[in-house]
C-alpha cells in the first residue's frame, strides 16, 4: 500500500508505511521522528530504526559517493592546481553545469565556497573539457557553479 494522495495524513500511518509498506497498520514503537523516517535510522530519537529514503540529499550520506574534478586552478587558472569533488550521480565531469555543487573533500561535506576557476581539459573523465581547451567556471559561497563558461 502507499501513502494516499487525498484525505488526512497521519505521521503514525506514514511510519507504518516506512517500516512495513502498510499505510495505517503495523506496530510502531514511539516516538516517531520525521527526520529519521526521511533520513533513515533512529539518530533523532525514534523508537524504530527506519530505512533511508532520502539518499541523494544532505544530511543523509547514504549512497553519496563522489567523483573528482582534478587540476582545478583558482584565479581563472592562475593559482595552484587542486582537486574538487561532486556527487557521483552527475557522472563524468563533462556533465557538470551551472547549479551543480562542488566540495573540497571526497565525503562531500565541505563546500568549495566562492571561487573563480579554470581547468585545462584532457581525455580523462575528471576534466570537463577535452584536450586543447580550458573550462572556466565560478562558484558561489555554497559551492554552486554559477557561471559555466563552455570549453574554450
Amino acid at each position: 500500500m502507499a501513502v494516499p494522495n487525498s484525505g488526512t495524513l497521519s505521521q503514525l500511518a506514514m511510519a507504518q508505511e516506512a517500516l512495513y509498506g502498510t499505510y495505517g497498520s503495523g506496530s510502531i514503537t514511539g516516538p516517531i521522528s520525521l527526520y529519521d523516517m526521511v533520513n533513515g535510522g533512529n539518530t533523532n530519537g525514534s523508537g524504530n530504526s527506519y530505512p533511508a529514503v532520502n539518499t541523494g540529499c544532505l544530511p543523509n550520506p547514504a549512497n553519496r559517493s563522489s567523483l573528482a574534478l582534478t587540476n582545478v586552478a583558482q584565479g581563472m587558472g592562475g593559482g595552484a592546481a587542486r582537486t574538487l569533488y561532486y556527487n557521483a550521480n552527475i557522472g563524468a565531469a563533462s556533465n557538470l553545469s551551472a547549479g551543480d555543487q562542488l566540495y573540497t573533500d571526497a565525503t562531500l561535506t565541505t563546500l568549495e565556497g566562492t571561487s573563480y576557476n579554470g581547468q585545462v581539459g584532457s581525455s580523462a573523465t575528471t576534466t570537463a573539457c577535452g584536450t586543447g581547451t580550458t573550462w572556466y567556471f565560478d562558484t558561489n559561497s555554497s559551492g554552486v557553479i554559477q557561471q559555466n563558461v563552455l570549453c574554450q
